[in-house]
């Protein structure tokens, strides 16, 4: 297999929907693809070297990643367990935390389950069964993976004057102040107003949150007077406090920038894991709103990049699952035809 070739088609293909549009999960999908390809074209090309000394290097090179796979599986798994039970200890009961926890028991089960049957029970069945657990488990590290490289490559710096700047509403702490998340998406809007100012701009804040069930004022109100008292003008926020979802608040806000002037530009900010999946809402809503990101305190973004990513395969259920099936079945029939 030629995987030069294809690593240079799914690259051909990531730089043209790149390009078109950087909202979009397959960049993520063909960018990982061509890394994969290109990463077994190099592999091809050592193996096909006669030099002793390359093919020693082969052979190291295999068992390292034949025990450095399974361990690395292993310790995410143990994070998993141990950072959930630290977020929960930290921050309380939350079923992402218990899901998180649950992820990290399935796969050591799934190891434990390995080592029993190569050593006890040997059964044919249990083989062919843990051999599709492992093969969704790739499915979602791949899937994974390719959402974190779209996120990146989502990320580019604004260079043009916008009319809004729409700032995502998060939790409020319980006396009705902004939460440090939120603080982080108000400070970057802040920066964004003031470059655009030097740059000539003059860009609106549209803050977008209503009021959850235990919060004493919406999170708009609270991001407003935070603003204000940054030095931000009252005349220059446009206040949507009706959003109880990511879809809600660009939804609501591409309302109320429309009505302020039909043909706009607008940024929204929101931090860097979420960024993503919001800028495909967006896109599902026929905006041409890009996303800026906010910073992330590093304990917790290892666990909002998860649940992000379950967000999204919730978003594509549908496909998700025929890509399951799909992959179980291709799986199932290459095990029929070989034995």
């Amino acid at each position: 297999m030629n995987f030069s070739y294809w690593g240079s088609i799914c690259l051909a293909v990531f730089v043209t929907l790149w390009l078109t549009d950087r909202r979009r999960f397959l960049n993520g999908y063909f960018f990982t693809a061509s890394v994969i390809c290109f990463f077994f074209a190099g592999w091809q090309w050592l193996e096909a070297t006669q030099a002793p000394w390359m093919q020693v290097l082969l052979m190291i090179s295999s068992l390292a990643f034949t025990i450095i796979i399974p361990i690395a599986l292993a310790l995410f798994a143990l994070a998993c367990i141990i950072y959930s039970r630290r977020l929960i200890q930290e921050v309380g009961v939350h079923p992402g935390y218990r899901l998180l926890e649950m992820v990290g028991f399935i796969i050591l089960a799934m190891f434990f389950l390995t080592l029993l049957n190569l050593f006890m029970f040997h059964s044919s069945l249990l083989w062919v069964l843990l051999g599709i657990f492992y093969l969704w488990t790739a499915y979602f590290m791949i899937g994974f993976i390719s959402y974190a490289v779209a996120s990146v490559l989502d990320e580019l710096p604004v260079r043009y004057a916008v009319d809004f700047i729409v700032i995502l509403g998060a939790g409020l702490l319980p006396d009705g102040t902004v939460s440090k998340i939120l603080q982080k998406r108000l400070d970057k809007g802040i920066a964004i107003y003031r470059k655009q100012l030097k740059r000539g701009g003059h860009p609106q804040f549209v803050v977008s949150g209503g009021q959850g069930t235990d919060e004493i004022i919406s999170e708009s109100q609270a991001m407003r007077d935070y603003l204000i008292e940054a030095g931000i003008s009252n005349s220059k926020i446009i206040q949507e406090d009706r959003s109880t979802s990511t879809y809600e608040n660009l939804r609501f806000s591409q309302i109320l920038m429309t009505k302020e002037k039909v043909f706009h530009r607008a940024v929204f900010v929101t931090n860097s894991f979420h960024v993503f999946r919001a800028g495909l809402i967006a896109k599902q809503l026929n905006s041409t709103m890009t996303g800026i990101s906010a910073p992330t305190t590093i304990h917790y973004l290892p666990f909002a990049a998860f649940r992000e990513y379950l967000a999204l395969i919730v978003m594509f259920k549908w496909i998700n699952v025929l890509a399951l099936i799909m992959t179980t079945l291709c799986y199932l029939t290459y095990l029929l035809i070989t034995h």
